[in-house]
């Protein structure tokens, strides 16, 4: 009877032992990359609109303590086509993707992608540390 107590208190227990655990991973995780895409467009570096487009580059909490989002572009860098046009533009999707006058000069998906393995990684790990202890 007790082994079935213990292992009924310990499973009760896991839910908040992983989500603990796991949030602080997930946002390390997320600021890591968001560092690695704002390095990543320093490198890049070619005109003014770069520092504001550095500076947007965030993370975000969800609506949980499981979810954040790394975010670049918005607000910052959102701009008028041409003046007067009421078109607006976000130019983070310009530099991420080019345009018929500028090439593409990626900084956000890429560094995900080179970086996607090693934050698994290091989530995979912390689920296994939870579940080890």
């Amino acid at each position: 009877m007790a082994d079935n107590e213990d292992l009924d208190a310990y499973l009760q227990s896991l839910p908040d032992k992983i989500t603990e655990h796991l949030s602080d991973v997930l946002r390390e995780q997320a600021f890591r990359l968001s560092d690695a895409q704002r390095a990543a467009l320093r490198s890049l570096e070619q005109s003014p609109e770069t520092g504001a487009l550095e500076a947007s580059c965030t993370v975000a909490a969800g609506a949980n303590d499981l979810e954040y989002f790394v975010e670049a572009g918005g607000d910052m860098t959102t701009k008028e086509v041409r003046e007067g046009s009421g078109v607006e533009y976000d130019y983070a999707l310009a530099f991420e993707f080019g345009t018929s006058r500028q090439p593409a000069r990626p900084f956000f998906y890429n560094t995900y992608e080179a970086m996607r393995d090693d934050m698994q990684q290091a989530i995979d790990e912390a689920v296994s540390e939870v579940l080890n202890d």
